[in-house]
């Protein structure tokens, strides 16, 4: 009987950071990711998710600034559907080492 060799296969995943201004932007254009964040925020189902508008003011008096807004469908938690508004914003402080979100 052939003996088969065995390989031990190592599976490396890398996760963006959304500290990082682009990542956050990357995962709030995409729909399904943008879905699940809100999602866990809410912590009630989004039925439907609209990206309205995005701005990005860049190093105002030391800091930059990220904001997304979004219409969202959700269901509450006495079954109604609503319509609703979300603004996200993401600030990161130029002279700090310490990013936050708003």
């Amino acid at each position: 009987m052939l003996c088969k060799p065995t390989f031990l296969y190592l599976c490396i995943m890398l996760i963006a950071n959304p500290i990082y201004d682009a990542v956050f932007k990357y995962l709030m254009q995409d729909k399904k990711s943008a879905k699940i964040l809100l999602q866990a925020i809410l912590e009630l189902p989004i039925l439907d998710l609209e990206l309205s508008s995005q701005e990005f003011a860049s190093e105002i008096q030391h800091f930059s600034i990220f904001r997304v807004d979004f219409k969202a469908r959700i269901k509450t938690h006495d079954n109604q559907e609503k319509l609703i508004l979300i603004e996200l914003q993401k600030i990161k402080f130029s002279n700090d080492d310490i990013f936050r979100f708003r």
